[in-house]
């Protein structure tokens, strides 16, 4: 019985340490929100320490994300 429980104790600690954090992101521009979208792990990472590049408008943005 001992070694099901540590098995399963194992087992769960290694799902907990490998899940990845995702949050919501957008940014501001002029009056409105343009979403990013769900962004994981390093390139949630990423995007927060050194913001959102936008091709079309050529323009760096400060995003804001939100876990959920």
């Amino acid at each position: 019985m001992k070694k099901i429980a540590f098995i399963f104790g194992v087992f769960g600690a290694i799902v907990l340490t490998s899940c990845d954090k995702c949050q919501n992101c957008h940014y501001d521009s002029g009056n409105q929100q343009v979403e990013i979208g769900e962004l994981c792990g390093d390139d949630l990472e990423d995007a927060e320490n050194l913001g959102y590049y936008d091709n079309e408008t050529d323009s760096l943005y400060e995003i804001h994300c939100e876990e959920h």
